[in-house]
């Protein structure tokens, strides 16, 4: 039983493993187990040392999740990695993706305070709002790009700089000044899609944001405004 086309694996196993799943799985069935093979670096230290008890720096997964969430260890994982490439795991990595969660925290909060009465919009004439909404449907294409190569930490990676510093840097700090009804129209429709872009990244987070504002009637919009100046 072949459940999955791909293989994900560190490469520190390929020959002595993989392959032999490979010879196995044939010679029993006459078919190939899959037809993908993923190969993840080796998880080291701070400081780029293999992890050992000895030495000390052994990062154990338990303790860290219940420190600092299960998100934010998942994308500090991912985070710089790189296929193929070792990854240097510190506490200070963490701890950034800890707080890259509480900024997803406070811009659902700032939508949430900002909530504004629902009404039909029609066209999008904000040259800002309109720029948000061409940026972000580069960035469906872009991460779609990277998942469908294995690119994983490029897609993580560009999630985290444009939610951080294109959307919440910029976009929501220049909302803040003029918000009303087809500019929180973009904007929380901006947030949705980003959640989804997110979720495969940060599944927590990503779906207890979404549920509770669906619960209260906010952030419901799934399609974006229409712009019709776009061509």
């Amino acid at each position: 039983f072949y459940p999955t086309s791909v293989m994900e694996t560190g490469y520190d196993i390929l020959p002595w493993w993989v392959v032999r799943m490979i010879m196995l799985g044939i010679f029993v069935t006459d078919k190939v187990p899959f037809e993908t093979v993923y190969l993840h670096g080796l998880i080291r230290d701070g400081k780029g040392q293999k992890m050992s008890k000895s030495k000390g720096n052994v990062v154990n997964p338990i303790e860290t999740i219940d420190k600092y969430s299960a998100d934010a260890v998942r994308m500090a994982l991912i985070f710089g990695a790189a296929a193929g490439n070792d990854l240097s795991l510190g506490e200070e990595k963490i701890r950034g993706m800890r707080n890259f969660t509480n900024k997803l925290w406070n811009i659902g909060r700032f939508i949430e305070m900002n909530k504004q009465k629902d009404s039909p919009l029609g066209k999008i004439e904000n040259e800002i709002d309109k720029k948000m909404i061409e940026s972000l449907e580069e960035l469906v294409d872009r991460t779609t790009k990277h998942l469908k190569k294995f690119e994983l930490n490029l897609a993580a990676e560009n999630l985290y700089e444009f939610i951080w510093h294109e959307f919440a840097d910029k976009y929501i700090e220049d909302v803040k000044s003029r918000i009303d009804e087809k500019s929180y129209q973009v904007l929380s429709a901006s947030y949705i899609t980003l959640l989804k872009l997110l979720h495969p990244f940060m599944p927590f987070i990503t779906e207890e944001i979404y549920q509770k504002f669906s619960k209260d009637g906010q952030l419901i919009i799934e399609k974006w405004p229409q712009n019709e100046n776009k061509k």
